[in-house]
């Protein structure tokens, strides 16, 4: 008995920009061979001036209002048709049927990064995807777009963020021990169940920077250390093959590295050309969530291309 096909659902945020449009590119190109996956497209229209709805018993003020209203919203619908309307065409040329995308105009609320997490978590999708522009140094040090916003809440809907679509289906799956680390690894099986042309690395980083300051680690540890990830790696490849993911597609790599480890990932990443790094929000220590300084963040500052899931 062929088992059923579970519905994977995503959540495409887009603005008009070419950062934001990478996002269905990357969508578009990695799962297009995937029957069970929808694809939700979103674009959230500027809330209205909190003017056009103060009260008054001014007549003249409350036609204007009205009027004024009319208008306004008239203007964000069809800057939203429009923006929806390119991606839309561009779904179509590229293979996809219009039972396997939807295109959403959503009012504006709370502001784009609450409206969207509202959205993605009410709607019970599957993921959050969007762009990230190409950061230089300073805009590193810099928080407060819609994206940053958002990799930063306290939230549970795993959140993809595009740099640049690499044009492979390689996926890097790093782990380090944690629940947090598990759960993106159930995240990764459920996205790639039933896919047989993808190939998943499980990776682990043996950070030995620490002991750089002062002497190698002893023989015995690392050899403790390395069998009690080997344990964690092979539950991990239980689920992913469980999942429909073929165990020859699936490889596992401990590399012990005084880089650290975002660099290490990063690094790997670029070798092997892999298109998609999947990681935990937190790390084994449970008090650490995703500020800066954690490896997540690392990850996200130094990539150039490709993309990051980040899974709580």
């Amino acid at each position: 008995m062929k088992k059923q096909k579970i519905e994977k659902r995503v959540l495409v945020a887009i603005d008009g920009s070419f950062n934001a449009f990478r996002a269905v590119e990357y969508v578009a190109t990695i799962f297009k061979e995937d029957p069970a996956f929808k694809i939700s497209v979103v674009y959230v229209m500027p809330p209205l001036p909190p003017i056009l709805y103060e009260t008054s018993e001014e007549q003249e003020l409350i036609d204007w209002q009205s009027s004024y209203r009319s208008k306004l919203e008239k203007k964000y619908r069809q800057q939203a048709d429009e923006i929806l309307g390119k991606v839309t065409n561009f779904l179509k040329d590229n293979g996809w049927s219009e039972e396997q995308f939807e295109t959403i105009a959503l009012p504006g609320r709370s502001g784009p990064a609450q409206d969207l997490l509202f959205y993605a978590e009410q709607g019970l999708f599957d993921a959050l995807v969007m762009g990230r522009r190409g950061k230089t140094k300073w805009e590193k040090m810099i928080m407060g777009s819609v994206t940053d916003k958002i990799i930063h809440a306290q939230k549970t809907v795993p959140i993809w963020i595009i740099i640049k679509p690499i044009v492979s289906q390689k996926i890097l799956l790093a782990i380090d021990g944690s629940e947090n680390a598990m759960r993106a690894v159930d995240h990764v099986g459920f996205v790639l169940s039933g896919r047989t042309d993808v190939e998943v690395t499980i990776f682990h980083v043996l950070d030995l920077k620490p002991f750089v300051i002062l002497e190698k680690p002893p023989q015995k540890w690392q050899e403790i250390a390395e069998k009690k990830m080997a344990t964690f790696m092979s539950q991990a490849k239980n689920i992913l093959v469980e999942a429909g993911v073929p165990k020859e597609k699936i490889n596992l790599v401990i590399r012990p590295s005084d880089k650290g480890v975002a660099q290490e990932i990063i690094e790997y990443q670029k070798k092997e050309s892999i298109s998609t790094i999947t990681m935990g929000r937190r790390g084994l220590s449970r008090l650490k969530a995703f500020f800066l300084g954690s490896v997540s963040t690392k990850v996200l500052n130094m990539i150039e291309e490709g993309a990051v899931w980040i899974v709580d």
